[in-house]
């Protein structure tokens, strides 16, 4: 089994085992023994659930630094929608875009018509699907490893097309290698993130392929610096051809923005872990029939309330509505270059997407059988009452990870007063 990456990290000197982070967890891959957290990689979805609850800041996105860039000649800005939502009602995007430049990119990449040529990816796909349905988006990497680790049934139903940030990375270096020369290992297709899961999703994609981005920078890790550089351009002057000049660009940073042009009753936007995970459950259980399409986020709100932004979730809403509401429109060259693109590009996903192995079920049927009988007499000697102070989250994890040899029985307070005193130890510190 390969090692997997995470968009975020722990660091032990700083955490004092609170367990907070284990009780957010919606897969329980969080575990805490002798006073620090530790994760079980295969269970963890990088949702960053952890990241907003840990008190001492002990968990941090991983994300590409600056510095990282000086190997690249040609350093390409890729900003997320959500970006733009973050600055006040009369900051333009193409403010925002100078200030990217100035902070030191060489060309900041509007994909619009990247995100107008995915649009038309899914609804074909959809129209011509032989099932099951519904189809689901990928576009949010915390969505398809919650479906590989928690439902591997239903890793068939994420459909098939690339991410539009994918499509831009491809395009960008392609166009920028035959008008400057360099080959595209050579140029830095950066995305600027509003969650640290798009990152991972860079670093190891879960299809297995490439990805053709070279790394992310979160919003809130340049926010400042734009911020700050924007104060200082009094007038944007002549705005550089194409910089952020369509509001077709702004559509994918809230919900409902990948509505695939299917009736109201066989589309379904949702946001927030919770809510995807009771419809995944009623999928499961084979409730949902007529909906042929889910726009799934993990963050609530969609990308604009990821963990790595700044604004409140709701100001950054109605920024959006202002922003697409007061952008011109795209004319007939957008129109254009979408019809050709489309007619010559090939946007479905480079590999596919499989159930993740679980530790489990790395050994053979009969110790996992085993495994199983042990872990349910095991749950019959607890209490049941999910304390957490054993470690895991609940007393089904604890029983699961004594009987595969993660933990000893005697963890439990209830079974131990050995282990109050442990407790003791570790909380006085």
């Amino acid at each position: 089994m390969r090692e997997l990456k995470h968009g975020f990290k722990i660091d032990a000197d700083k955490c004092n085992g609170r367990m907070n982070c284990m009780r957010a967890c919606p897969t329980h891959s969080i575990r805490v023994k002798n006073g620090k957290a530790r994760l079980i990689p295969e269970l963890c979805i990088d949702c960053g659930s952890c990241l907003g609850v840990c008190p001492t800041g002990a968990i941090s996105a991983t994300t590409i630094t600056f510095a990282e860039l000086d190997r690249f000649k040609f350093k390409v800005a890729v900003a997320s929608p959500a970006l733009f939502t973050q600055f006040g009602m009369k900051d333009t995007p193409a403010q925002v875009g100078l200030a990217l430049l100035d902070l030191g990119f060489d060309a900041v990449w509007e994909y619009a018509v990247d995100i107008e040529l995915i649009d038309r990816a899914i609804m074909d796909c959809v129209k011509t699907w032989p099932g099951p349905f519904p189809l689901i988006s990928n576009s949010c990497p915390v969505i398809v490893r919650l479906i590989q680790v928690a439902y591997p049934s239903m890793v068939e139903q994420l459909i098939p097309v690339e991410a539009p940030r994918e499509i831009a990375g491809r395009e960008l270096k392609r166009r920028y290698s035959q008008e400057l020369g360099l080959k595209p290992e050579e140029i830095a297709a950066i995305y600027i993130t509003p969650c640290q899961a798009k990152t991972i999703s860079i670093l190891q994609p879960a299809e297995e392929a490439k990805s053709y981005l070279d790394g992310a920078v979160g919003i809130s890790q340049v926010y400042n610096d734009i911020l700050s550089k924007m104060r200082r351009i009094t007038s944007i002057g002549d705005t550089p051809k194409g910089l952020m000049s369509s509001g077709e660009l702004l559509h994918w940073g809230p919900p409902e923005g990948e509505f695939p042009k299917l009736s109201r009753e066989h589309y379904l936007p949702l946001t927030g872990l919770t809510d995807v995970i009771k419809v995944f459950d009623d999928i499961e259980k084979g409730k949902i029939r007529n909906i042929e399409f889910l726009e799934c986020h993990a963050c609530q709100g969609g990308c604009i309330g990821g963990n790595l932004t700044v604004e409140n979730l709701y100001v950054a809403r109605s920024k959006n509505l202002h922003l697409r509401a007061n952008m011109p429109k795209p004319g007939s060259s957008f129109e254009k270059e979408v019809e050709r693109r489309y007619a010559v590009e090939d946007f479905s996903l480079r590999g596919s997407v499989k159930p993740r192995r679980i530790e489990g079920e790395v050994v053979d049927l009969r110790e996992r059988v085993t495994r199983r009988k042990r872990a349910d007499e095991l749950s019959r000697a607890l209490p049941l009452l999910n304390c957490g102070l054993c470690g895991a989250p609940t007393c089904k994890n604890h029983a699961e990870d004594v009987a595969a040899g993660r933990a000893e029985i005697g963890d439990c307070v209830f079974l131990s007063l050995h282990r109050i005193d442990i407790l003791r130890t570790f909380y006085k510190k």
